[in-house]
């Protein structure tokens, strides 16, 4: 090898191919990271939608349990020497008394210690909330006091079924409330940019 070989041999890379080369590395090492960062952006989505899958079936499992005991207990359920009525006593739960689309109260001991409850499910402005608060000793209706069962409701229909299961207005005749609740996200699905609707529907049959 001649003299002028070897000492282009030692030159190594020209300034223009190391610039090529860290715009080449740049442009896979931004690639990674964008890929991380929407798999990140992706997983919290759906860690999300979980949250909210959970909170619907929450709400449901509530109303669904308490829904089944509407009208718990009658008066027939005690010693008629004690002279108990919806009307004198918190002992005896009036069942249905008010059914509609969204909104729904009834009495039962949901709580099940022998005092009954006055228990309002209600959709406000996107909130379900449920009140149940003990019925006053001597009957009555207590005031009611709200908590919030789900946020971001998009959807809430009740729909009363008799004992035929035909769609029934008269709560005397309610055996089955049947139950549809929808959820939406806060945050958008990154893929489509819509929030995702989260719909859970359930039939709680009333035992009394």
């Amino acid at each position: 090898m001649s003299a002028k070989q070897s000492l282009q041999a030692k030159k190594g890379f020209s300034l223009l191919e190391i610039l090529i080369v860290l715009a080449i590395f740049t442009f896979i090492v931004g690639g990674i990271f964008s890929n991380l960062s929407q798999s990140q952006i992706r997983y919290q989505f759906e860690q999300e939608v979980a949250e909210v899958q959970q909170s619907a079936r929450n709400a449901i499992d509530i109303m669904e349990r308490e829904i089944k005991l509407a009208g718990f207990p009658k008066a027939s359920y005690y010693d008629s020497t004690q002279n108990w009525t919806i009307a004198n006593s918190n002992r005896v739960a009036a069942g249905f008394i008010t059914i509609n689309a969204t909104n729904l109260v009834f009495e039962a001991d949901v709580e099940e210690d022998g005092i009954v409850e006055r228990v309002d499910y209600n959709l406000s402005n996107g909130t379900l909330s449920r009140s149940a608060q003990d019925k006053p000793a001597g009957g009555g209706a207590p005031a009611a006091v709200y908590q919030v069962l789900a946020n971001n409701v998009t959807a809430l229909t009740f729909t009363y079924l008799d004992s035929n299961g035909t769609a029934t207005a008269t709560a005397a005749q309610v055996r089955f409330v049947q139950i549809l609740l929808s959820l939406n996200t806060t945050n958008v699905d990154p893929q489509n940019r819509q929030r995702r609707t989260i719909t859970i529907q359930s039939l709680a049959s009333v035992r009394n």
